[in-house]
């Protein structure tokens, strides 16, 4: 089994939503570890109105592992309450 490129977006120690990034699209692994976990962190994607960010998926409350099937698009990760030293890393999945 050959490998192929992958997209990765990677976001180290952050406490505080992130700027918008550019997935490509397709499936896709998230990762999260946090060193406190009284919060939740969120992957979120921008509506066809250009305002409106839209949760992805279920949130983490705990550091764990989920995989996705995105649309290519605009995409962030919003951190809700005062958790830091939180590690986050979306990765495309070769098919």
């Amino acid at each position: 089994m050959g490998f192929t490129a992958t997209q990765s977006f990677q976001f180290s120690n952050i406490s505080a939503t992130t700027a918008q990034f550019n997935v490509k699209g397709g499936k896709y692994g998230a990762t999260v570890t946090a060193t406190g976990f009284g919060t939740q962190v969120q992957l979120q994607t921008l509506s066809l109105d250009g305002t409106t960010w839209l949760n992805v998926g279920t949130n983490f409350t705990a550091n764990g592992l989920q995989t996705y099937d995105l649309p290519p698009g605009p995409y962030r990760v919003v951190i809700a309450g005062g958790a830091t030293g939180v590690f986050f890393a979306l990765t495309s999945i070769p098919t």
